[in-house]
């Protein structure tokens, strides 16, 4: 696999670096915990999860990986690089799974501190209102911003809104950020990785990774899985845009709009050219 640049997002890399190396996995967490402000963690143990990255027949493209801290705080990470329908949501779902885990006899004040991570290769939130990479989420009162408790946590890292700078002025999160985005030069995640022992630690992980046959297996499979994935939502979504500029049109014909402002209409609206927006109307009119 030399000569090409790896995809840190694939499932089988991501899997393979911070499934099995407890300590680089430590290191991104504290990197979102150092940027809220809160309590670092010393030590984390992994829990079993439900995917395995070597199979992805018929599966979504996600890796989870569970661990829980000394103190019992439970983390949860998931990489997700297609985007999903309804994310928050189930963002928000899986982090009750693993927050609701009282035994017979437990009081609530027993339940532990659970923290989702999430990090996403597409913009969750809209870019113009919300610029920011990287977001938190709790339970708050909407009017006084009182919280209600701080056992739920919830963050995102769009890896899309992340805008490159000068290394000494990153944070831990923002090296992260672009040790996982396929836009950092070469050059840069080398000065990174000087500079932050877990990423340079994870590059390593990687380095033996593509000199192995089986993983480089897993590792294609992967890619294969997640474009044509990719694909499928992309035809999803033009196969809806073509039925809402058809219905348009036809709504528009049924008032009795004539075919020159019709064309006009769908090409403000759909960002059409002409040529495309009057084949649209000829074919529905």
């Amino acid at each position: 696999m030399a000569g090409f640049r790896i995809n840190r997002t694939n499932d089988a890399v991501f899997k393979a670096v911070f499934a099995k190396h407890p300590q680089i996995t430590l290191a991104l967490i504290n990197a979102f915990f150092e940027f809220q402000g809160t309590e670092l963690i010393e030590d984390i143990e992994f829990i079993d999860r439900e995917m395995d990255a070597d199979e992805y027949e018929g599966k979504e493209s996600r890796l989870d990986i569970l661990g829980r801290t000394a103190s019992g705080t439970k983390v949860n990470i998931e990489m997700q690089v297609n985007s999903l329908a309804a994310m928050g949501e189930r963002s928000v779902y899986y982090w009750a799974r693993n927050y609701a885990d009282l035994k017979r006899g437990e009081e609530y004040d027993q339940l532990s501190r659970t923290v989702a991570i999430n990090i996403l290769g597409f913009n969750l939130f809209d870019g113009s209102k919300y610029p920011d990479m990287h977001s938190c989420f709790g339970i708050y009162d909407v009017k006084t911003s009182c919280q209600l408790t701080d056992k739920l946590e919830i963050h995102f890292l769009e890896l899309l809104k992340f805008k490159s700078k000068n290394v000494k002025e990153m944070n831990r999160m923002e090296k992260w950020a672009a040790y996982f985005s396929p836009s950092t030069p070469d050059e840069e995640l080398a000065e990174i990785a000087a500079s932050e022992a877990a990423i340079q630690e994870a590059m390593e992980v990687e380095d033996v990774f593509t000199k192995d046959e089986v993983a480089k297996r897993s590792y294609e499979k992967a890619e294969k899985f997640r474009r044509d994935q990719a694909a499928q939502l992309k035809y999803a979504v033009e196969e809806g845009r073509k039925e809402g500029i058809k219905a348009v049109i036809i709504t528009l014909k049924e008032l009795n709009v004539d075919k020159a402002t019709t064309i006009d209409k769908i090409m403000t609206r759909f960002n059409l050219e002409l040529n495309v927006a009057q084949g649209y109307v000829e074919a529905n009119w």
